[in-house]
């Protein structure tokens, strides 16, 4: 596959699915993977990270502005949703729920006009169920949100686990990586005990190390089987891929981090905090839904214009 860049502008385009990449694992809502779809450069991403140890240079610095863009995005969404969070916890999450809903016309996309057998729909209902399964399970079975004091073995291996999980959220369209962390009740831990005093904290520093060498691995590992499934199955994995972008959504409001911002609630605020999460989440699907919408038909406007100078 030809990763060459042919001009500044494409080395911009990544730079900037870098950015959403980074913002992807702190922000809730955005998505990396799918701002690498709506910017037609997915599929060599997949294969730059797929094959980077067979073609080093080659993938490697195709994908280097991809990584600047990811520690840009990072560091801006830890600062934004800090504070965003701190003052209004619900009404955020609400904010960056409608932006993840306007990007999944281009999920949707991926499945349009396909006939559904009984294999896909399956594969729908069982991608629909599966977060929320596992955030009510985690809300029943722990309740409230968890802490990074006194841990023990068995919390770093599953923060491990969290960070190959991670991994695949950047890889497969959809995913959320907050979202992921929401649903075990680490999100605002994790979020919270990002401070300049960190390096002076072993056992906390050791979560972020833990959960990155997991997140490597997991990229490593799973890039490969990912487009592999997309070469020979691409059809059936959106189906998949389009049941857990909607259960996500559903699974963050009734996870442990929202169930917890409801306890806080009186009457009068609850009605006051819906009233504007609603107000705030359709404007943001308003503003991803528009956006989604205008890159695609630049996208297709471009590809008409380079068919007609084809023909000619």
């Amino acid at each position: 596959m030809e990763l060459k860049y042919k001009s500044f502008k494409e080395v911009f385009i990544n730079v900037i699915v870098g950015i959403f990449i980074g913002l992807s694992v702190i922000v809730p809502g955005i998505s990396g993977s799918t701002m690498a779809i709506t910017m037609k450069v997915y599929d060599k991403g997949m294969y730059a990270f797929s094959h980077i140890f067979k073609e080093f240079k080659k993938c490697f610095l195709y994908a280097l502005p991809v990584l600047f863009g990811i520690g840009v995005g990072f560091f801006v969404g830890v600062l934004g949703v800090q504070l965003l969070l701190s003052y209004f916890p619900f009404i955020t999450i609400c904010f960056f729920m409608g932006l993840m809903i306007g990007t999944y016309p281009v999920i949707f996309k991926e499945v349009k006009g396909e006939k559904i057998n009984a294999k896909r729909g399956i594969l729908v209902v069982l991608g629909f169920i599966m977060p929320i399964a596992f955030s009510l399970a985690s809300v029943f079975m722990g309740g409230g949100t968890n802490t990074l004091e006194n841990l023990n073995f068995g919390h770093y291996v599953l923060f491990f686990i969290m960070g190959v999980l991670i991994s695949v959220t950047q890889l497969v369209p959809g995913l959320s990586a907050t979202v992921l962390m929401m649903i075990f009740g680490y999100y605002t831990a994790l979020l919270g005990g990002l401070h300049l005093d960190l390096l002076q904290n072993i056992p906390k520093l050791m979560v972020y190390v833990t959960m990155g060498v997991g997140f490597l691995i997991g990229v490593f590992a799973f890039s490969k089987g990912i487009e592999q499934i997309l070469l020979k199955a691409r059809k059936s994995f959106f189906f998949l891929v389009t049941g857990i972008s909607v259960g996500s959504v559903i699974s963050v409001f009734v996870g442990n981090e929202c169930v917890e911002i409801y306890k806080g609630w009186d009457f009068p605020s609850l009605l006051i905090e819906i009233f504007l999460g609603i107000t705030v989440l359709l404007s943001a699907f308003a503003i991803s839904f528009i956006l989604t919408r205008y890159t695609e038909k630049r996208e297709n406007e471009m590809q008409a214009q380079n068919e007609e100078k084809f023909d000619i």
